[in-house]
């Protein structure tokens, strides 16, 4: 027998729908949606729309004002406990006179937890659980980082189906289709930073901003972050554009340029030094770490051949991949591939990805993958069905306001 209900779990469903609403909106703190219900139908609902704005749980009392008591209220993350930029909400939950408390997974930031604990001294009943493993997967970026104090590091790539980038002659675009394109646009409006190396930055000259489309409200623009380890890159590239939003980060070898370093910070952009990995490039894990010592909790890697190769073969530093394959062949010894560097001597050593999804995006295959040593997708390791941050159509439909795949296109 089921621990809980049908009626149950569509509520807390309906506040994880709300919860993704947040995506791109909230960091640094978690997506989270709220659903009051009163003998068996909803009377409240709302979602944590930004920092410093009250937290879901608080703007769905709020709205239900007097008729919160007595009532049940379903949560994806547990209320927290402390004083912030807005109150403790297990506070606002004990005045307003709940019975019950449902939430999916406990706070792991040890400043705001006891929520809980909190709620149950004050008679509140509670219970835990419920679409654990789906609230757990939304809110992978805000888990890792306060778990492990690092940002939660995604790769995107596109591919044909024999895994070209590009013709011999270098024509990459474009290889994904529309709708990949666009959903593209939809994770770089949720990370907080996107990385590429020097390479891509030259011969594509991307914006590196998140453009998407519709009627969704955006939030700041990621930061842009370009490997170029003896700063050569020329400064008219569209990422040098005040314009654009957002800080611009070169990662450069201790070995480049002072006077180029110091062009660069008068410029007002940032320079970030890091050592090179044992391949002779620049080390990713260095990269990584500076990425989350300025408290940013995600990172979005758009690479070339041998970015990728570094990051999944030589350092291992990837949480997931969002690996796109259009239905065409290239062909060519010389095209180049989706991997480049060195490659492994043997297959002994080579390391299985989980497969978390295959789908189609558009006309292409999508995959969405999980290599091993990666942040663990849920508390049991379970795979779910549900990939957060909205990787349903309907949910994007939703954020966007129209048929997500058919949507405009965007460029780089």
């Amino acid at each position: 027998m089921a621990r809980w209900t049908p009626k149950e779990t569509a509520f807390m469903r309906e506040a994880l729908r709300l919860a993704r609403q947040g995506w791109g909106l909230v960091s640094p703190n978690p997506m989270v949606g709220a659903v009051l219900v009163k003998k068996g139908k909803i009377i409240a609902k709302s979602w944590h729309t930004g920092p410093g704005q009250p937290h879901a749980e608080a703007a769905a009392l709020a709205e239900a004002g007097s008729k919160a008591k007595g009532s049940e209220l379903y949560l994806n993350l547990e209320p927290c406990n402390h004083q912030g930029r807005t109150g403790p909400c297990s506070e606002v939950i004990i005045q307003s006179g709940v019975s019950k408390v449902y939430y999916s997974v406990p706070d792991p930031n040890p400043i705001a937890a006891g929520g809980a604990n909190r709620l149950e001294e004050a008679g509140i009943q509670v219970d835990r659980g419920l679409l654990a493993d789906e609230a757990w997967d939304l809110n992978q970026f805000f888990f890792k980082y306060v778990i492990q104090k690092k940002p939660f590091v995604i790769l995107k790539t596109a591919a044909s189906l024999d895994g070209k980038i590009a013709t011999r002659t270098g024509d990459s675009r474009w290889i994904s289709s529309k709708a990949s394109r666009n959903f593209s646009h939809h994770i770089r409006a949720g990370v907080d930073a996107v990385l590429i190396g020097r390479t891509t930055a030259a011969k594509d000259n991307p914006e590196l901003s998140a453009r998407p489309w519709g009627r969704r409200k955006m939030h700041n623009q990621p930061w842009r972050v370009v490997l170029d380890p003896l700063l050569k890159l020329p400064r008219d590239l569209k990422l040098f554009d005040p314009k654009l939003g957002g800080p611009t980060v070169v990662v450069s070898s201790f070995e480049a340029d002072q006077k180029a370093k110091d062009n660069l910070r008068r410029q007002g952009h940032t320079v970030w030094e890091v050592p090179k990995a044992p391949s002779g490039l620049l080390s990713l894990s260095a990269v990584i770490d500076e990425i989350g010592k300025a408290g940013l909790q995600s990172v979005l890697i758009e690479p070339g051949a041998t970015l990728a190769s570094s990051a999944l073969i030589e350092e291992n530093v990837v949480d997931l991949i969002h690996m796109f394959m259009a239905p065409i062949f290239l062909g060519g010894s010389d095209s180049p591939s989706l991997l480049g560097g060195r490659g492994l001597d043997t297959l002994s050593l080579a390391s299985e990805v989980d497969i978390l999804k295959l789908g189609r995006m558009g006309p292409d295959i999508h995959l969405v993958l999980r290599p091993q040593g990666a942040f663990a997708a849920a508390p049991h390791q379970t795979v779910s069905p549900v990939i957060g941050y909205g990787s349903l159509n309907e949910d994007l439909d939703e954020l966007y306001g129209h048929d997500f795949d058919q949507s405009q296109d965007q460029d780089r």
